[in-house]
C-alpha cells in the first residue's frame, strides 16, 4: 500500500512547497489504519499533519485537502485538470464507463444524454411512483414489531429507481442486486486499501467471488434491458437504446447502456437507501425531531398522495435530510488525479498527484460546523448558513460533475422520511450495534435494527 522506498525530497524535508506528510517506513504504522478505518485514517493525518497533507500509497503521492477554497480549485475552478483518480479505477470494475467513471468529451456526450431524465417535469411525475412504493413499505410494517430498516430501504430505493428509470416493476431482483452490489463493494474497496492487491486476472477466491458477483449483476440489468428492447417505453433504458450520435448516427452499446444503467442504480439506490437508514437512526435517536417531521407531515400531506408541490413544502423535514447527509454523508470520500501540474493552498502539485477529499470530516470540521457531532436540523436554517462556505457542505460533490440526480434523491429522500415517520415510532434496539462501515458508500455495517409502533 504505502511506498516502502522513501525519496530524498521526503527524508531530508527540505523540498520547497511539499504538504507534510509520511512515506516510507514512516508510513508503516499507518497502513492498518487506512485498511482498517480509513476515516479515522484520514483524521489522522489532519489532526498530525494540518490543513493539507500527503502520503504515499502505490508508488502514488496523496495530497489531502481539508479546506473550501482548495476543494473548490479542484472541483470547479480547475475541474478540467483533474480527473477521477485510482479509486474510480477499481470502481469501475463494477461501474464500466458509465456516467461516474467516464472523462473528457465521452463523459459531456453521456450526461447530455442522460440529463433530460433528471429535469424537473421527470421528476415531478416520478414522486406519485414514490409515494404508492413508500405506502406499500408502509402497509407491509404494519404487523411488524422490528426490523432492520437498511435492508428496508434497499428494497425501497430499489423499487423506486426500477419504475421510474426504467419503468420496470423490479422486486424479483432485488434481493440478487442487493447481495451482489454488496460483496462487490466490499471486495473493491479491499482491492483499493491493500498493500499488494493480486491481479484480478489470477483465479484467487477474492477475484472469483468478485467476478460471479459483476456477472450477476450484470445478468440482472441485461434482462432488464431485454425487456425493454421487447416493450419500448418512456424510460431511460429505452431512449439509451434509441439514441443516437449526432456526428455518425452510431447507437449506444448494449453494454455502455448496461453500464449506465448499474451506475443508476448505485447511484440511486445504494446512496440513497444508506442517507435513508441513517437518517431513521438518528430519528430513532432524537424524538422530539422526529415528532417535528411527524406534526409537518400530517400538516402538509394529510392521506393523499403528495405531489412535488407537497414535496417541496416539507422545509423541516428537508433540514433533517440535510443533516443527516452532514453527518453520514454516503458518498464520504472524492478523489481526483493532477492531469497536469497546479497549486493548490500554496502547494505545488506535480502531475500525477492524486487528490483526497474526505467529505466526511470536513462535514464534521468545527472550523465550519458548531458542535459538529450533535445532530442540529436548524443549523441549516437560512441565516446560520449565511457565512459558511459553499464547499464545506458537499454531499453530492461540486462543480460540473456534482450528482445528476441530487434533485431526484433530495425529493425522494424527503418524501420516504415524511411518510413513513408521519406513520411510524422508532426506537434504538439496545444491544444492536450500529457501526459505519465506509466502502465504496457509507453503509451501517450490521444494518440498523429498529423497534417500530405505528402512530
Amino acid at each position: 500500500m504505502f511506498s516502502l522506498h522513501e525519496p530524498t525530497s521526503s527524508r531530508t524535508n527540505k523540498k520547497p512547497n511539499l504538504p507534510p506528510g509520511v512515506f516510507g517506513i514512516r508510513a508503516l504504522p499507518y497502513v492498518s489504519k487506512l485498511a482498517k478505518d480509513p476515516i479515522g485514517f484520514f483524521q489522522l493525518m489532519q489532526s498530525k499533519f494540518g490543513k493539507s497533507s500527503r502520503f504515499g500509497l502505490r508508488q502514488v503521492t496523496f495530497h489531502l485537502i481539508t479546506q473550501p477554497e482548495d476543494i473548490k480549485r479542484v472541483l470547479q475552478e480547475n475541474n478540467q485538470n483533474y480527473h477521477k483518480g485510482v479509486f474510480y479505477k477499481e470502481l469501475g470494475r463494477i461501474l464500466g464507463k458509465g456516467l461516474l467513471n467516464s472523462e473528457g468529451e465521452f463523459w459531456k456526450k453521456q450526461r447530455k444524454l442522460i440529463q433530460p431524465s433528471f429535469h424537473k417535469q421527470r421528476i415531478s411525475e416520478f414522486v406519485e411512483i414514490m409515494a404508492q412504493e413508500t405506502k406499500k413499505t408502509s402497509e407491509n410494517w404494519k404487523n411488524v414489531s422490528s426490523l432492520d430498516v437498511s435492508k428496508e430501504m434497499m428494497r425501497l430505493t430499489f423499487a423506486i429507481v426500477g419504475r421510474t428509470l426504467f419503468r420496470t416493476e423490479v422486486e424479483s431482483y432485488a434481493a440478487r442486486i442487493e447481495n451482489s452490489l454488496k460483496i462487490a463493494l466490499e471486495l473493491v474497496t479491499k482491492r483499493i486499501t491493500r498493500i499488494f492487491p493480486f491481479p484480478f486476472s489470477w483465479p484467487t477466491p477474492e477475484n472469483l467471488k468478485l467476478k460471479r458477483a459483476l456477472k450477476d449483476m450484470h445478468s440482472v440489468v441485461d434482462e432488464l434491458i431485454a425487456e425493454r428492447k421487447k416493450n419500448p417505453s418512456n424510460d431511460l433504458i429505452s431512449m439509451l437504446l434509441e439514441v443516437r450520435d449526432e456526428e455518425t448516427g452510431e447507437r449506444m452499446s448494449e453494454a455502455q447502456v448496461r453500464d449506465e444503467a448499474i451506475t443508476l442504480l448505485l447511484a440511486g439506490h445504494e446512496t440513497t437507501a444508506n442517507a435513508l437508514s441513517w437518517g431513521f437512526y438518528l430519528l430513532s435517536k432524537h424524538p422530539d425531531i422526529c415528532e417535528k417531521v411527524r406534526e409537518e407531515a400530517n400538516r402538509i400531506l394529510g392521506d393523499k398522495i403528495p405531489s412535488l408541490e407537497d414535496v417541496q413544502k416539507l422545509t423541516y423535514t428537508r433540514k433533517v435530510l440535510d443533516e443527516v447527509l452532514r453527518m453520514y454523508p454516503p458518498a464520504w470520500v472524492i478523489e481526483r488525479t493532477a492531469m497536469g501540474p497546479d497549486q493548490i493552498g500554496g502547494y505545488d502539485v506535480e502531475t500525477g498527484t492524486n487528490i483526497s477529499i474526505c467529505i466526511f470530516n470536513i462535514h464534521r470540521n468545527p472550523d465550519f460546523w458548531e458542535n459538529p457531532d450533535k445532530f442540529d436540523p436548524d443549523r441549516f436554517d437560512e441565516e446560520r448558513s449565511a457565512d459558511r462556505p459553499k464547499y464545506a457542505y458537499l454531499p453530492f460533490g461540486g462543480g460540473p460533475r456534482i450528482c445528476i440526480g441530487n434533485i431526484f434523491a433530495l425529493t425522494e429522500a424527503t418524501l420516504i422520511l415524511s411518510m413513513l415517520v408521519k406513520n411510524y415510532k422508532f426506537q434504538t434496539v439496545a444491544d444492536h450495534p450500529v457501526v459505519m462501515e465506509p466502502l465504496v458508500t457509507l453503509r451501517p455495517k450490521y444494518g440498523i435494527l429498529l423497534n417500530i409502533v405505528s402512530t
